[in-house]
């Protein structure tokens, strides 16, 4: 009977050890990170990477807002055209690379292993990152969570993935 109780409870410790085991970040990465307050915020051009624990997450960009070569828009603000792609990001060291994720069976393109190398500054919670490119791009963090539609759509990008 010690015995049956001893192997139960090791099997729970081992079962809560193996759910912490698949994240990969640390809490000060997770959440939601921007360059402004949303897409649409401002005349530029945002960027935002929402992050979850297990490292999948999503990566979204806006264009600037549309401007009328005529002045009729009464100085309200455009359309802009809005990406978003999911994206795996894994810590190393105190590098953050964060990769786009192509759904199974889905042909790779040559870019396919371009990357986003980011690093974390604890001094206002910044992200800075560089991709391809080589021009950096600062997010602030907005929060330490990530909205339930994104982390729906995240769910659905991960069970493409296994």
């Amino acid at each position: 009977m010690r015995r049956i109780c001893l192997c139960l409870i090791l099997s729970c410790g081992a079962l809560s050890l193996s759910a912490n085991a698949v994240d990969v970040l640390p809490a000060h990465l997770v959440g939601t990170w921007g360059t402004g307050s949303s897409l649409y915020d401002g005349v530029d051009k945002q960027t935002e990477i929402y992050l979850l624990p297990d490292g999948f997450g999503m990566a979204a960009g806006s264009s600037e807002p549309a401007r009328r070569a005529d002045a009729l828009d009464g100085g309200k603000p455009g359309a802009r055209a809005i990406i978003g792609f999911p994206v795996r990001a894994v810590l190393d060291g105190e590098t953050l690379s964060v990769r786009v994720v192509l759904p199974k069976n889905q042909p790779a393109t040559k870019d396919v292993n371009a990357a986003l190398s980011c690093r974390y500054e604890r001094t206002g919670e910044k992200l800075t990152c560089t991709g391809p490119d080589g021009v950096p791009v600062t997010m602030t963090r907005r929060s330490v969570s990530v909205s339930d539609e994104i982390v729906r759509t995240i769910d659905q990008v991960r069970a493409q993935q296994y």
